[in-house]
């Protein structure tokens, strides 16, 4: 460009008879060049990467695309035998724990649902409520099969949270790691276990997650 430039310069030296020193040229013509130049420039630019928004948030997983009402069934009974006057953290990182339970296929391969995780007696009762007849867990299920004939009690607003918390860890929502998979409410002896053996824990409202 800057050849051709200097090219031009060479052959406008002489202007309507009079000489023109080098290096001054007609305004306009000066300004078309360069907006010449500028257009090719714009013409050949190689077209830019869309940038990608790193904080964008994830698309939202609806709670059925894995699971389906029994596991909601299930999973909003145990939530609220284990955290129904608890924070939605510590709701959402109950129903975390069974997750991963039953998704781990090496020590918990024996449960593929959600039901056989909470009912799972290979080494013993994994989660109290279960015990009994009627069982805490009994009166749980009842609860969430007539949860409207409850309104205007404690139950049925604790009920519709632990329901809430239920649909949003089927969702993807998580308040502890994949590798989580008990939670028990006795603190200060299972903490003092984790840090004994290097295993990391999370303390939510009542509950140890580790």
């Amino acid at each position: 460009m800057l050849a051709a430039l200097l090219v031009l310069m060479g052959g406008l030296a002489l202007t309507g008879g009079s000489k023109v020193s080098a290096g001054v040229f007609p305004k306009s013509l000066f300004e078309k060049t360069i907006a010449g130049q500028i257009k090719i420039e714009k013409l050949y630019k190689a077209p830019e990467k869309e940038a990608v928004n790193f904080d964008a948030p994830l698309p939202q997983i609806k709670w059925n695309d894995n699971y389906n009402d029994n596991d909601l069934r299930y999973m909003s009974a145990i939530i609220f035998c284990e955290a129904n006057n608890m924070s939605h953290d510590a709701q959402v990182a109950v129903a975390n724990v069974i997750i991963n339970r039953k998704n781990n296929t090496k020590d918990f391969g024996h449960c593929s649902t959600i039901k056989e995780v909470i009912y799972d007696d290979k080494w013993g009762v994994q989660f109290s409520p279960i015990k009994g007849s009627p069982s805490s867990m009994d009166k749980a299920l009842e609860l969430f099969d007539n949860v409207d004939s409850y309104k205007g009690t404690w139950r049925y607003d604790y009920m519709k949270k632990c329901i809430k918390s239920a649909k949003a860890a089927f969702s993807g929502e998580k308040a502890v790691p994949d590798s989580y998979r008990y939670f028990n409410g006795a603190i200060e002896s299972s903490k003092a276990k984790c840090e004994a053996n290097g295993k990391e824990y999370k303390i939510i409202d009542g509950h140890i997650y580790y």
